[in-house]
């Protein structure tokens, strides 16, 4: 397969000071740190992990919504760090982005129809009624009704703002979207139906995604690999087939077995992985690994000085433990159904647009 977008030691840090001069005496949230992916042509990988890990800034920064540190970012051939003015704004037609927030994300004093073609509006694509005529098309794309246009963003629930969210990121045709966490502050059934409404587009237009998540189950659902990530470090990497059923880093032990089953009699009799200590602030991460302060199978001193690299433990493979290759998998973390018939997110066709009259 052809690598679309390629990720070679990316790292992001954030100075923290009292003010403009004295930042650079101040600290530093290491919030990324020297990782690496790449993202195949029409696939989908997921970046999954706990809240400030580093997986929306990570996004950002491909996006160049935020600037890294340091690293490289190449799309297809493009060094994206070197773009620039006339350059950069070509890329983003490549690159769009869909939100977490569907409240936050929307101007409340803008119509859909204004939101959606802000971007043709920017890029100068199409006259007045091309663009309308495009809006009420994409409308429809999403399962929304084209009447819908002239309406306000507070006349919508979550689940239809976000819709036109993903309708505004479809309309320069993007090659690849980057999905911020896209259904985490919708209702389940309104995650089904955005999920499944985002895989049919996917297949319509050939797009390619990088999901950012931090659910196990939307994840397993609609992603071909996934990057697990700690202290914004990528500590296991693989295909979710190979990451869900032998999970080779504690880190992504602890997450599996944290994913309810719905089959109350294997719930019962899975075994909890409860980490101890808090997360460490990246402002001062731990040395080595920075996951052996909570490891239940640290040993040291190697785990507390030496940092692991990402080896391979199976074909397409990967994970950042010295002890990869031996750690055992607990009891109860393989049972994690990872069969797409145990899926709560099965593939349906997406609802008729809503009726004019029902909001």
């Amino acid at each position: 397969m052809t690598a679309l977008l390629k990720v070679d030691n990316l790292t992001k840090h954030f100075y923290v000071g009292q003010g403009l001069i004295t930042a650079r005496f101040g600290k530093t949230v290491k919030a990324v740190e020297d990782i690496s992916f790449d993202v195949n042509e029409g696939e989908t990988v997921g970046l999954v992990g706990e809240s400030g890990c580093g997986k929306s800034t990570t996004g950002r920064m491909i996006n160049r919504l935020l600037e890294p540190s340091s690293g490289k970012i190449h799309f297809g051939d493009v060094d994206v760090r070197k773009l620039r003015g006339r350059a950069l704004k070509e890329y983003r037609r490549e690159v769009a982005f869909i939100f977490q927030d569907p409240y936050a994300s929307l101007n409340p004093r803008m119509t859909f129809g204004e939101i959606m073609s802000e971007p043709l509006v920017i890029h100068g694509v199409g006259t007045r009624k091309e663009r309308l005529d495009r809006c009420k098309e994409m409308l429809k794309t999403v399962g929304l009704s084209p009447e819908h246009i002239n309406r306000y963003p507070h006349e919508f629930s979550g689940g239809q703002r976000q819709r036109v969210g993903i309708a505004r990121a479809l309309m320069m045709r993007p090659k690849m979207i980057i999905c911020d966490e896209p259904v985490s502050a919708l209702d389940v059934s309104i995650q089904a139906q955005i999920i499944n409404l985002l895989e049919e587009l996917q297949e319509e237009f050939n797009l390619t995604y990088l999901f950012i998540a931090h659910d196990l189950a939307v994840i397993r659902h609609i992603c071909d690999r996934v990057a697990v990530m700690y202290l914004g470090k990528i500590v296991e990497f693989g295909g979710w087939r190979e990451v869900y059923n032998s999970p080779h880093h504690p880190y992504t032990q602890s997450l599996l077995s944290a994913v309810p089953v719905p089959d109350p009699e294997k719930q019962r009799s899975r075994n909890r992985i409860i980490l101890q200590g808090d997360v460490p602030s990246p402002i001062d991460p731990p040395t080595g690994c920075r996951f052996h302060t909570r490891c239940p199978i640290a040993q040291f001193p190697i785990c507390a000085e030496k940092e692991p690299e990402l080896k391979v433990v199976g074909e397409g493979h990967q994970a950042a433990c010295h002890f990869a290759a031996s750690c055992p998998i607990p009891d109860g973390v393989s049972a994690v159904p990872c069969s797409p018939e145990d899926s709560p997110f099965q593939v349906v066709p997406h609802p008729e647009p809503y009726p004019t009259n029902e909001i």
